[in-house]
């Protein structure tokens, strides 16, 4: 169809709604572009931009609506359908955002980003439809030549330095002009240390778990704490706590970047801490801008950023090596235990019955309880093996209704009977934690291997079998059963990965003693002590700003052992 025309002054309105869109004036933006389509109500390209403000603004229904309509009027658009996919996906309609990217795909294959948002979705419900040839194009990621792939596909490969090469090339291009200011180091009025901790996901979300106990016990006679949150208010408990956890919580989702870095230099922060990397909703650009003197990578995101103006990746020496420091484009900080903090005071809630989970009384219970986007299809051929050789087991799963009719299917299609696949629904966490006791053991994925689920198990003191690879993602499962004092359960090669699981399940009186050991307070003591952590972490802080305040360049900083402070809460 022929796109309608716009008369001068509704170009006057298109031009005026644009610029208050990328200046992040959404509300005037859209007004702009609802006062055009009062006039020229079957304009694709007005719909197209209304519906991008509107997903900016959460009304994700109303965004999907408008671009399935621009798309009966203008299907030949690729970014559109992109669009459309982005949406569907951002509220968990994934088996509708796959469609949509894998038609953007057929109407442009240099889409940008696209081969990746397609994996994605398609993983998300357990959809291995060309998957090998999707892993095979994320495997390009670092070359120019090919369209751009976002650097968190990367992690669904065990190649650190492919990871490294995708993530400087996504910030070569949005960091391109970015000027960013000298900003030396300076002591504060106090002489306390400003540290900023900057993420998209201070809401109901599994980093936000981790890292808001922390929040809470920083030494506030060392440290003045500031959260700059970029993502939205969900109102939940999780982001209240986070509100009031530190000195200063400032709101910034609406702010531009540069606004942004703009905010944190005016408070004088020290340090500013990305809680984000290349996950969705980061702001890189914000760090390019040079927002604090010293600028840190932490948590959110297991692998490298890929940019000079990152000063330290927070790591431990098992997830990250010094040898491996080559795959980073920052210098390496490595805490003793591990790099992942976590919350000592979340406690389960009453444990339920087997039949209360749909679980069968009797029966050996496997469990899987990653996102499913981490699971490829050979390692669920290889859980399916394993209920074929255990006569009566079970698999115990988290999937959304698209993935559990694909999971199904596949049970079927190997021999297994589908009811030997139960699924869990969501829970609130407490309840979660309480039922993962039920489960006998743990199947890990690879090379994205359990991280805050892997802490969930061991709180409850249910055993995991890992696979470790090269890559910082692959090794953090095994980090956190190291420090649990059960690393006989960390394998680095498929076959012992296979071996050991099946061996656990055969026996019995061996499962019993390393669960033994788990609800061992004693053992794990080193993964749930918060004030042991809160003093690794701290003494990284204070050598990074010795650093900064004598001028000297980043280096390497390797945190010595520390006692314990306190008994963990």
């Amino acid at each position: 169809m022929s796109i309608p025309p716009l008369s001068p002054d509704q170009t006057r309105l298109l031009h005026d709604g644009y610029q208050a869109q990328v200046r992040g004036l959404l509300d005037d933006a859209a007004r702009q572009y609802r006062k055009i389509l009062k006039k020229v109500p079957d304009h694709p390209d007005v719909m197209h931009l209304l519906a991008m403000v509107r997903s900016r603004q959460h009304r994700t229904d109303e965004a999907i609506g408008l671009y399935r309509a621009a798309a009966a009027l203008k299907p030949q658009d690729a970014k559109l359908w992109y669009n459309l996919g982005l949406a569907y996906t951002s509220v968990e309609r994934n088996t509708d955002g796959a469609e949509a990217f894998a038609r953007a795909l057929a109407l442009d294959r240099s889409l940008p980003e696209g081969v990746g948002m397609l994996f994605s979705a398609r993983r998300s419900v357990c959809d291995w439809r060309d998957d090998a040839p999707l892993l095979a194009a994320i495997a390009h990621a670092g070359d120019p030549a090919r369209p751009e792939i976002p650097p968190f596909f990367t992690l669904w490969l065990d190649d650190p330095a492919l990871q490294l090469a995708a993530a400087r090339r996504i910030v070569r291009r949005r960091c391109a002009g970015i000027v960013a200011p000298h900003l030396p180091a300076r002591a504060g009025a106090d002489g306390r240390v400003r540290i900023g901790y900057l993420s998209a996901d201070f809401r109901n979300h599994p980093t936000t778990h981790l890292l808001v106990r922390l929040l809470e016990v920083h030494d506030r006679s060392k440290f003045e704490i500031t959260a700059f949150s970029i993502g939205p208010n969900d109102a939940s408990p999780a982001r209240k706590r986070v509100e009031s956890s530190v000195d200063r919580f400032i709101d910034c989702e609406r702010d531009q970047p540069a606004e942004t870095a703009a905010r944190a230099r005016s408070l004088g922060i020290d340090i500013l801490v990305d809680v984000m990397g290349h996950t969705n909703g980061n702001r890189i650009e914000i760090f390019a801008g040079r927002a604090a003197p010293v600028q840190v990578s932490y948590l959110g995101y297991p692998g490298t950023s890929g940019a000079d103006f990152m000063d330290y990746v927070i790591a431990d020496p098992f997830v990250l090596p010094l040898e491996d420091a080559r795959f980073f484009s920052e210098k390496v900080v490595q805490l003793p235990d591990t790099y992942q903090p976590n919350d000592p005071s979340l406690a389960p809630a009453a444990r339920p019955s087997r039949t209360e989970c749909g679980l069968p009384d009797t029966g050996f219970v496997f469990c899987g309880f990653n996102n499913t986007r981490k699971l490829d299809p050979a390692t669920f051929a290889f859980w399916l093996r394993l209920l074929m050789e255990e006569p009566g087991s079970v698999l115990w799963l988290l999937a959304g209704e698209d993935a559990r009719a694909n999971l199904r299917r596949e049970a079927q299609a190997a021999g297994v009977a589908p009811d030997r696949l139960i699924f869990a629904p969501h829970r609130p966490l407490p309840e979660h934690l309480a039922r993962m006791a039920l489960a006998d053991l743990f199947l890990d994925t690879f090379p994205y291997t359990a991280h805050t689920t892997a802490l969930d198990a061991l709180r409850v003191g249910l055993p995991l079998v890992t696979r470790t690879g090269r890559s910082f993602a692959s090794k953090v499962a095994g980090r956190l059963l190291q420090v649990s004092g059960v690393g006989d359960l960390v394998t680095d090669h498929p076959g012992a990965y296979e071996a050991l699981a099946l061996a656990l399940a055969r026996d019995p009186e061996r499962l019993a003693v390393l669960r033994a050991r788990l609800e061992d307070g004693a053992a794990r003591a080193r993964l749930f002590d918060i004030q042991r952590y809160r003093a690794q972490i701290e003494a990284a802080y204070l050598a990074m700003m010795e650093r900064a305040m004598a001028g000297a360049a980043p280096d390497h900083i390797v945190v010595a052992p520390s006692p314990a402070e306190g008994a963990g809460a």
